[in-house]
Order: structure tokens, then C-alpha cells, then sequence
């Protein structure tokens, strides 16, 4: 292969898939409640489908006290399109309620005390202190 093909392959890939607004392949959070609670609802679905319920997620439960009094077939209805929207509800639901009566209303900032809310292992936990808190 000659480096003239090689160049055309790699300019029809790069046109393919590397997208310009990073925004559609990356969780769009504000802070790190929101980074913890997206991470939860991207098991099994892209960043791009936890990013369209964003807005609506946050503008009707925006702190973990909010979400943590939610009746869990509300936010079933919003998570809807990410998937396993019974057990993701519930677990948002109830690591709001950790969040609140345990935390402070804080998101952890150590690996043992965020897998301790429900739906966080250690992947979650690693992303959420990496990108909230630039902790690696």
C-alpha cells in the first residue's frame, strides 16, 4: 500500500467518525452529582441517548434531594430510552437517598465510599472521581 492510499483511507475514516463537537461522544455534565447519575444510566446505551434525557432529568430533579423523593415510575418515564429503566431508576433513586442521608448531599470523593451507593462499582466510581473530581 502506498502512502497516497494510505492517506485517502485514513482522511474517509477520520470523515466518518471522528465527530467535531465532542459533546455527542462524551457525557455532557455540569457537575458531579450529574457525572455520578449519568454514569449509571450509560451502562448498555451510548453517552449520546444519557445526554438527550439530560435536560429533562435535571430540570425536574436537579440536587439528589430532589431525586431522591422522586416516585421511581416518574423517572422511569424520562430514563425510558436509556434502557433497564426499572433497576437504573431505582438505583439513582436510592444512591440520591445514600447521597443525602449519608453524604451530605455530596458526591463521594473515594473509591470506597462511592461504591457503596447502589448501581456504582468500581468503573463508575473511577469515572466519576477522574472526571468531577480529576482524581485518578
Amino acid at each position: 500500500m502506498n502512502r497516497k492510499t494510505l492517506s485517502e483511507i485514513l482522511a474517509v475514516l477520520k470523515e466518518s467518525y471522528l465527530k467535531p463537537d465532542t459533546k455527542l461522544n462524551f457525557l455532557d455534565f455540569d457537575n458531579p452529582f450529574q457525572i455520578l447519575i449519568m454514569t449509571v444510566l450509560s451502562a448498555q446505551t451510548t453517552d449520546n441517548n444519557v445526554n438527550r434525557v439530560k435536560p429533562h432529568l435535571f430540570s425536574k430533579y436537579p440536587t439528589c434531594e430532589a431525586l431522591a423523593d422522586a416516585k421511581q415510575e416518574d423517572v422511569e418515564e424520562i430514563i425510558r430510552s436509556t434502557g433497564y429503566y426499572h433497576a437504573k431508576a431505582k438505583n439513582i433513586i436510592a444512591a440520591s437517598k445514600m447521597l443525602r442521608d449519608d453524604f451530605g448531599s455530596e458526591v463521594p470523593r473515594t473509591i470506597e465510599e462511592l461504591t457503596r451507593l447502589p448501581g456504582v462499582g468500581r468503573k463508575t466510581a473511577n469515572i466519576v472521581l477522574s472526571h468531577a473530581y480529576n482524581i485518578n
